[in-house]
């Protein structure tokens, strides 16, 4: 079944970017991102509604959920985009329309005086005034000047038109930019709602994960598993650097990386500001007395506080990993790269190029069920290094 809320938002969009002054390239891009976007929730729905909700499922039901929860995030993180720029758009014509006002208010004026003057001299007493003259020379210029106004009255009559016609249009056009705004706005307050929901779901899942010893041990276990994953994933970037099978947009701007990650040992800024979880390499899980080994390191901090990046380089991978949830690995160049896990929004694309300090994500829950945390990593030579060596301390 398709998501009510989300479907409403597309026809929103679709509406929206009809309006005069829509860019219709940028519009196009949205309504592709949410139809990708429509088709990976129905797709997640299907398979959350067809899923055996036993316990051994709970897993799978939380993993779902995480993503239906990242493609929610991604839906608002347009919708807001699209409230922001209508915005800018309603503020731009409110400038238009009080400028026109000001200009007819002005020529109103003008109009004024000169009916006043014509009502005057043509309707009164014309042949007076200009028998009034002096010399015949003065009467010529004073016919001069009588005609040169009526020109110049009917002139200004004429720009007032216009003005009350532009006037009328900019109006119509800011009613319909404030009907959208409205709906934009309902829109995003029903998407909101459907995540708090989801969220809720998640964390119900999440506590029947944690209450069961046996599944929180099968959860471990498969996240040890993925360690090994994730480092195969990083061997294979490696390997289609050496052999050149790079995207060209990611060669392209290696030039624009300064310096050598190799020497920021002990430079780095942190991804996030937070206290460590788990340190790299073997801890002991609480609940289940197990030793785990760590490829990298747990740092607790806000959900939703903003993930940057540690050093410039190229997104190379987006992707979900069961036990890591949504993560993103960034390419450095000469063999180095990190990774950012448990992300609640992702905010970059594949192949991006990121400066120091550039927001990848939030601190979110998505794989975690120890509450929001970022799972960080640095590797060199294919190997995990520990990051607590190389971040300021």
């Amino acid at each position: 079944m398709v998501n009510p809320l989300l479907a409403g938002f597309f026809l929103g969009v679709v509406l929206f970017s009809a309006l005069p002054g829509q860019s219709q390239q940028s519009a196009h891009e949205i309504r592709q991102q949410l139809e990708t976007i429509k088709r990976e929730i129905e797709q997640l729905q299907g398979e959350l509604s067809s899923a055996d909700k036993q316990l051994q499922s709970q897993l799978a039901v939380a993993q779902n959920l995480d993503k239906q929860i990242n493609l929610a995030n991604r839906v608002l993180r347009l919708l807001n985009q699209e409230i922001a720029r209508n915005r800018q758009r309603i503020e731009a014509l409110q400038k238009q329309i009080e400028q026109l006002r000001r200009q007819l208010n002005t020529l109103e004026q003008i109009f004024e005086k000169q009916i006043v003057f014509a009502y005057k001299y043509q309707r009164g007493m014309p042949y007076s005034w200009l028998l009034g003259a002096r010399n015949v020379h003065q009467a010529y210029l004073r016919l001069r000047y009588f005609r040169r106004i009526s020109q110049s009255a009917r002139n200004v009559y004429n720009r007032l038109v216009n003005k009350r016609q532009e006037m009328e249009a900019l109006q119509r056009q800011l009613s319909q930019e404030l009907k959208t705004q409205e709906q934009l706005a309902k829109e995003r307050q029903a998407e909101q709602a459907a995540l708090k929901e989801t969220l809720r779901e998640r964390r119900r899942a999440i506590e029947n994960i944690r209450n069961n010893r046996t599944l929180l041990a099968r959860t471990l276990k498969q996240k040890q598993h993925n360690y090994q994953r994730l480092k195969k994933w990083i061997t294979e970037l490696e390997q289609r650097r050496a052999t050149r099978q790079l995207h060209p947009q990611t060669q392209q701007r290696w030039e624009r990386i300064s310096g050598s990650f190799a020497r920021q040992k002990g430079k780095l800024n942190w991804p996030v500001p937070g206290t460590i979880l788990h340190p790299f390499g073997r801890y002991k899980n609480p609940q289940l007395k197990t030793v785990l080994y760590n490829t990298g390191i747990d740092i607790r901090a806000p959900k939703g506080a903003p993930v940057r990046c540690v050093f410039p380089g190229v997104v190379s991978l987006i992707t979900y990993l069961s036990g890591f949830g949504n993560t993103v690995i960034v390419d450095h160049n000469d063999g180095y790269y990190t990774v950012y896990s448990h992300l609640d929004d992702i905010q970059v694309t594949k192949f991006q190029f990121l400066e120091a300090g550039d927001v990848i994500g939030a601190v979110g829950e998505s794989g975690s069920l120890e509450g929001p945390v970022l799972h960080f990593e640095i590797y060199g030579g294919k190997k995990p290094l520990n990051p607590q060596k190389w971040l300021k301390r």
